[in-house]
C-alpha cells in the first residue's frame, strides 16, 4: 500500500482541478410550485463549480442547451459558494449540501423565466454530519443519508421534510475502521439498496473491508432492514464523488453496481473495477456476473482498473469511463485526462471505446445522462481546457459535441427537470 499521508492528498486534490468561479450572493425568490401530474414540457438544470473551491453556478434552461456557453454572463445564471451536484425529482434538483455551505439538502426549482430559485425555510434538509445521497421512491417517500448516523432517513419529497428513519443497527459494519456509512442509494421496486463505505479515511480512497463489497437490503413498503449482501474480491459498490441518479436497473429488472476498483494504486495487484449484478428475481449478487469493462479494451495500457460513473439506457446497452493509462501517482486519477467513455455490452459482457470523445478526468466528471432518446457524455479534459457534453446514439459508437462551457467552471451536474 502506498503510504497513508500520500493517499490522502488525493482526496484534498479532488476539487482542486482548474478554473475559478466568483463568489457572488444568490437571489431567492417566492415562487408557487405545483406536483400535480406530469408534464411533458422539459427544462433544463447545469451545475458548474470551481476547480480551486466549491463556489460555482446553476443556470436555468427552457430547453436542451447546446452550443457555446458563457455561464457568467447568462441571465439565468445564479452564483452560490456550494456547488455539490445532486438529483433532480420531477420540477427540482436536490444540492447534497446547502447552496450557502454547510451540511444537509437544499433543493432549486427554476422560476417561469427559467432562473434558480431557492428558498431556505423550505427548500432545506438540515443533517447533522453532511450526506451524499438522495433517493426517490414516489412523490411521497424518499431516502437520505445522514453523516451523523447510520440510521437511513426518511422524507416527503413533495414538502422537503424528514419524517422518519429506518433502524439500521442489526446491519453490518466494522467498528474498528475509522469510517463506517452509507454512500449511495438505488431503488428497485420494493427494495431500496444502500451501499456502504467502510475504511480508514472518508473520501472513499481507503475501502477497507475483509468482505469486499457490502450492500444493505431495506424493504420500502414497511422501511425495515432485510438483511446484508456481500461480494468478496471488489471494492465499494458505487461511485464516489459522483452525485447523480443515472438508471442502473434494466428492463428485465436486473440491477447493475459499478465497484470502486483499485483508487488507491494498492501494492501488488489491485482490486479491480467490477460491473456486479443483482439479478430482477434475487436480493443476493449474481456469483457468476463479474464483467471488467477496462479488460475488452485492447487500447488501455493500464494495470490499475477503475470504472468512473455508469449508465444503463437499454436493449443491454451501458456507459463508464475506463483508465486508459496507468497513473504515476495517485493524484493523477484526479487531476489527468487518463480515462475514455467506452459503451458496454452487458448482456455478452463487451465494451468498446466511444469514438469522437477525447480523454478525461473520469472521476471527477465521469456523469453520463440519457435525455431526448440520446445518451450525453460528460467531459472535462484540462489539458485541452475541455469542459463539455458530448452526444451519442446508442445505436452508434460515435459521438459528437453538443455543449461547451469556455467560462464558469467544470460541470458537475445536468439535470432534465418537468416544467413548472
Amino acid at each position: 500500500m502506498k503510504s497513508y499521508k500520500y493517499i490522502i492528498s488525493i482526496c484534498i486534490l479532488v476539487s482542486t482541478l482548474s478554473c475559478a468561479t466568483d463568489d457572488a450572493i444568490p437571489i431567492s425568490g417566492e415562487t408557487n410550485f405545483s406536483f400535480g401530474e406530469p408534464t411533458l414540457e422539459k427544462d433544463y438544470m447545469l451545475f458548474t463549480r470551481s476547480g480551486s473551491s466549491s463556489s460555482g453556478f446553476i443556470t436555468g434552461f427552457d430547453e436542451f442547451p447546446e452550443g457555446t456557453l458563457d455561464i457568467p454572463s447568462l441571465p439565468t445564471t445564479l452564483a452560490f459558494p456550494a456547488i455539490s451536484g445532486g438529483v433532480s425529482f420531477r420540477s427540482y434538483v436536490v444540492n447534497q449540501q446547502k447552496l450557502l455551505s454547510g451540511p444537509g439538502y437544499q433543493r432549486v426549482f427554476l422560476s417561469k423565466e427559467k432562473v434558480p430559485v431557492t428558498r431556505d425555510d423550505k427548500d432545506i434538509i438540515q443533517t447533522f454530519g453532511g450526506g451524499s445521497a438522495v433517493a426517490f421512491l414516489n412523490e411521497e417517500k424518499g431516502y437520505y443519508i445522514d453523516f451523523n448516523t447510520l440510521n437511513i432517513q426518511v422524507f416527503n419529497p413533495t414538502t422537503f421534510e424528514r419524517i422518519s428513519e429506518i433502524n439500521m443497527s442489526q446491519a453490518f459494519s466494522i467498528p474498528n475502521n475509522a469510517s463506517n456509512q452509507y454512500n449511495d442509494f438505488y431503488i428497485r421496486g420494493n427494495r431500496l439498496y444502500a451501499c456502504f463505505y467502510t475504511g480508514f479515511s472518508f473520501p472513499p480512497f481507503l475501502y477497507q473491508s475483509d468482505v469486499g463489497s457490502i450492500v444493505a437490503v431495506i424493504d420500502t413498503d414497511t422501511d425495515t432492514f432485510i438483511k446484508n449482501i456481500f461480494k468478496e474480491g471488489t471494492k465499494y459498490p458505487g461511485q464516489p464523488f459522483l452525485r447523480f441518479n443515472n438508471n442502473i436497473v434494466d428492463e428485465e429488472g436486473n440491477l447493475y453496481l459499478s465497484t470502486q476498483g483499485g483508487l488507491s494504486l494498492e501494492s501488488g495487484t489491485p482490486t479491480p473495477a467490477k460491473i456486479l449484478k443483482i439479478p430482477a428475481d434475487s436480493d443476493d449478487f449474481d456469483p457468476d456476473y463479474e464483467f471488467i469493462p477496462q479488460n475488452q479494451i485492447t487500447e488501455s495500457s493500464a494495470t490499475t482498473i477503475v470504472n468512473s460513473g455508469f449508465l444503463y439506457v437499454g436493449n443491454g446497452i451501458a456507459y463508464t469511463n475506463v483508465l486508459m493509462e496507468e497513473p504515476v501517482t495517485p493524484n493523477d486519477l484526479v487531476n489527468k485526462p487518463l480515462m475514455r467513455w467506452a459503451k458496454l455490452d452487458l448482456n455478452n459482457q463487451t465494451a468498446q471505446l466511444v469514438q469522437g470523445i477525447p480523454r478525461n478526468v473520469g472521476l471527477t466528471s465521469g456523469m453520463a445522462y440519457n435525455y431526448r432518446g440520446k445518451v450525453q457524455l460528460n467531459v472535462y479534459n484540462p489539458d485541452e481546457g475541455i469542459s463539455a457534453i458530448y452526444e451519442t446514439d446508442p445505436s452508434t459508437n460515435t459521438a459528437e459535441l453538443v455543449t461547451n462551457v469556455i467560462t464558469g467552471g467544470i460541470i458537475y451536474g445536468f439535470y432534465e427537470i418537468e416544467e413548472n
